[in-house]
């Protein structure tokens, strides 16, 4: 098992459904979600589209087991994201 965050969280939807049912950029860069850059993600979506974005981050990243190893770095994401909004 790698440190990316499709294999500490073992409900990811991506690596279960496959990228192309549960799109997700993390997974199709191979780069967990704290080490990606989502800003280019986030600024062509409607304001609605960020704040669903934003909504769901900040409910479930804490939830997820990567969360306990990577507090620091997923809220600086989840704080990123905000930014764009």
């Amino acid at each position: 098992m790698s440190g990316a965050c499709w294999d500490l969280n073992p409900n990811c939807r991506s690596k279960a459904e496959g990228a192309a049912k549960e799109p997700c950029p993390s997974f199709e860069q191979k780069k967990s979600c704290w080490e990606l850059d989502w800003k280019p993600f986030i600024k062509p979506l409607s304001e609605e589209e960020k704040m669903i974005i934003w909504e769901w981050r900040r409910d479930n990243c804490p939830e997820c087991p990567a969360y306990k190893n990577h507090q620091v770095e997923i809220d600086l994401m989840i704080k990123s994201i905000l930014s764009e909004i």
